[in-house]
């Protein structure tokens, strides 16, 4: 008997004479009643196989996956890289026990305290594990530490929350299907209600050790904190004594569009729960996070687990970490949540008799249904067209799709929920029976109804919006530090260049002020005739810039200038703070660093000018995700030259400039709204451009993308500005905004 007979046997005469004429779907099903306990009410459909974002059942029906496995699939099913370092190191070897130290472990623990911020994490499996050692490292830390009597300490938790179905952890349950018949309950918590910081002082005691929550509730219906309410339970604690611990099992690991979701109330909490993602949906692998201070209250013999932090888990869960780096998925999850969570308001707005609310961050999502609607009839309603999610409490639908999802894909799946919500309307006029149950009705692929998003407008000009400029009155080619720069060219005809120069610039400047931009004016200097691009000085954000790195010497000279005009700037109240890019880090501003309005995001750029690791400090810096693009052709040596965002969120694009992961990263995010961008446009620099509300201003635009642009409500206005192609310029490079500002947090 091999392997597949092993785990696909087939059922016994007794059992196929009751089965003939089912599905093997429907088979399956009755089979597993038979020796599966009935601990899960599962939806009928049996799984049998998947891909990426997609699943097939059985019977061959494919459907998209919305749910990820709560999480545990944000990567995709079987991603390729993780499933090959899983497959390396099974030829390893995969349990030794932590009686012995791991090759393996160490690279994963470093670089989940790496990308976490802690100094110390302790492996476990489940997510319930790696819960149940925070309550007790917050325990002993209690006594250790602060010094409460024995058998004393107390942990505050909210109501509704969700952190495993341990006997330990149903014992601070609200939720009664959990505790019911299985007390007695463990003491030693006291319960306040989520978001609410006077319910929660009211429950502090003298014994009070800590506060454990879920910074977003997931079972609970993906219920959001009030703004700000994490940042003052950081306070309260704080000025208690208390630790704040955070259980980010779900939301964590870039679900809400940034590594944690605590990240979006600008906090950092003492200690950090993980796991689900952390095994790439491959294995579980969970963690306990903390700094020395809290971590160290553990010593050999007071905690452990066979199989936590072995040698699989640790290859797999380094795996997942490097992944959600470098294919840019926290970025994709904030850039493809803006479009998941405006359908559903869009949906809310066309079905307020069926959805009541919509909630969620990044790429989660919960829709609550009004009654006498059943958020379980619409979720099966919802896998007859081929979308998988799941309900909570039957009165919520979860909405979180793996974070390899693409925005063509995301949007099929809306419109599939759009084509139910339609039909369950239908439904009160008695053309439809709200009560049908759910048929398979075997399809091998689904429902092809077509894609439907809210179609993009131009949005209007934020009122004066704000530039730096600084006139070429020193702007010449002396050397050459890219393709277009030839010195040999430019001397000939230097003087008529110069006066091409001065007057295109003036042009750009009038442009700007006669669409209502206040202009900062930055002083020109003799030897340094780049300086004229101030795109390249900085990026500025919220009021903090980030100055350059130059990597080439002939523009290093600028860096003092830079420092000087940003600092005049802190003074007249323009910027508000100004930060440093690390030595031998190169960054060269806002020529590689694009921020994204809609999708809240930096686009950035590496390979020719900026390096990979200047999204790092765009990060910390900013405290926003990055998109990293890398830039193949010398030519587009800048992402400003190759990379045009629009304010409906369209982007110009030239492909060649880009890696091929580039452009299926522009594909996947920007889907639709991608804008290709001909030779000759790319080659006249017209990429290069600065678009205010409803208005482009470029330095050329070819009768076929003028067209594709008026057809989206644009008006493109022409400055001449040949004297700066020959450096590799145009308007973008010649540009910097100073007024960019992030959207109000939501928690």
């Amino acid at each position: 008997m091999g392997a597949a007979d092993l785990i696909f046997s087939s059922p016994t005469k007794a059992q196929a004479s009751g089965l003939s004429g089912l599905s093997a779907s429907s088979q399956l099903i009755q089979r597993e009643q038979q020796v599966a306990a009935h601990n899960y009410h599962p939806l009928p459909i049996v799984i049998e196989r998947g891909q990426d974002v997609w699943l097939w059942d059985a019977d061959g029906k494919r459907y998209l996956d919305m749910l990820s496995a709560y999480s545990a699939v944000s990567h995709g099913h079987l991603h390729p890289t993780l499933v090959a370092a899983m497959q390396a190191q099974l030829e390893k070897v995969a349990v030794a026990s932590r009686a012995f130290h791991s090759s393996a472990l160490v690279p994963f623990l470093e670089k989940l305290c790496a990308m976490s911020g802690f100094e110390r994490a302790l492996p476990m499996n489940s997510g319930a594990e790696a819960v149940e050692t925070a309550i007790k490292a917050a325990r002993r830390w209690a006594y250790q530490v602060k010094g409460l009597p024995p058998n004393s300490a107390e942990i505050l938790v909210a109501r509704q929350n969700f952190h495993g179905r341990t006997t330990g952890i149903i014992s601070f349950s609200s939720e009664q299907d959990y505790r019911h018949g299985f007390g007695p309950y463990m003491p030693g918590f006291k319960s306040f209600t989520f978001g609410d910081m006077a319910s929660l002082d009211a429950q502090r005691s003298g014994h009070t050790c800590a506060v454990l929550i879920e910074p977003i509730q997931g079972e609970a219906g993906i219920v959001l904190p009030p703004a700000g309410w994490l940042k003052a339970v950081r306070a309260w604690c704080d000025q208690h004594q208390i630790l704040l611990i955070l259980d980010e099992i779900q939301s964590g690991l870039g679900r809400t569009g940034r590594l944690f979701a605590y990240q979006h109330a600008d906090i950092r909490p003492d200690a950090v729960i993980v796991g689900k993602a952390l095994g790439g949906g491959l294995l579980p692998v969970s963690a306990f996070l903390a700094d020395r201070s809290l971590m160290d209250v553990f010593s050999p013999g007071s905690h452990g687990s066979t199989f936590g932090g072995n040698a699989l888990a640790a290859a797999v869960g380094f795996a997942a970490l490097t992944v959600l780096e470098e294919e840019n998925l926290i970025a994709r999850s904030a850039a493809l949540g803006q479009v998941l969570l405006a359908e559903l308001h869009r949906l809310q707005q066309r079905y307020p008799t069926q959805i009541q609310a919509v909630r969620g961050l990044g790429l989660w999502a919960g829709v609550d249904i009004r009654a006498p609607y059943r958020a379980r009839d619409l979720v099966e309603r919802l896998a007859q067209k081929g979308v998988l999610s799941k309900e909570t409490h039957d009165t919520v639908i979860r909405f979180a799709p793996p974070l390899t999802i693409t925005r063509a894909d995301l949007l099929w799946a809306l419109a599939q929920f759009e084509a139910v919500l339609a039909e369950t309307a239908q439904s009160e006029k008695g053309q439809f029976s709200a009560e049908r149950p759910y048929h398979d009705t075997g399809n091998a692929t689904p429902v092809s109804t077509a894609p439907q998003a809210a179609p993009s407008q131009p949005l209007p000009a934020a009122s004066s919006p704000r530039f730096l400029l600084s006139a070429p009155d020193h702007f010449t080619v002396s050397y050459s530090i890219n393709p277009w720069m030839q010195p040999q060219a430019w001397a000939p005809q230097a003087e008529r260049l110069k006066q091409d120069a001065q007057w295109g610039w003036q042009q750009l400047r009038q442009q700007y002020e006669l669409l209502g931009a206040q202009i900062e004016l930055q002083p020109p200097v003799a030897g340094l005739p780049d300086m004229v691009f101030t795109a390249n000085a900085g990026v500025v954000l919220d009021g903090k810039v980030l100055l350059a790195r130059y990597a080439c010497p002939e523009r290093q000279g600028e860096e003092p200038h830079g420092q000087a005009i940003f600092t005049a700037l802190c003074r007249q109240g323009v910027i508000q703070s100004l930060h440093y890019t690390p030595v031998g880090v190169p960054f060269e501003g806002a020529g590689d660093a694009i921020w994204d309005a809609q999708r809240q995001l930096f686009w950035c750029g590496y390979g020719q000018r900026s390096s990979y690791a200047a999204r790092q400090t765009l990060e910390a810096v900013f405290q926003t995700p990055t998109l990293a693009l890398e830039l193949v052709d010398p030519r587009f040596y800048h992402l400003d030259t190759c990379f045009c965002l629009l304010s409906g969120g369209e982007v110009i694009y030239y492909p060649p400039a880009f890696s091929e992961v580039g452009r299926q990263q522009l594909a996947a995010v920007v889907g639709s709204q991608l804008i290709e961008a001909g030779e000759d446009d790319a080659l006249h620099l017209g990429v290069n451009s600065v678009c205010i509300g409803q208005d482009i201003v470029m330095c050329h635009c070819s009768p076929a993308l003028k067209a594709k642009l008026t057809a989206l409500g644009y008006r493109v206005h022409v400055i001449p500005l040949g004297s700066f192609n020959r450096s590799g310029g145009a308007a973008y490079c010649l540009t910097l905004r100073l007024d960019s500002r992030r959207r109000a947090t939501l928690i």
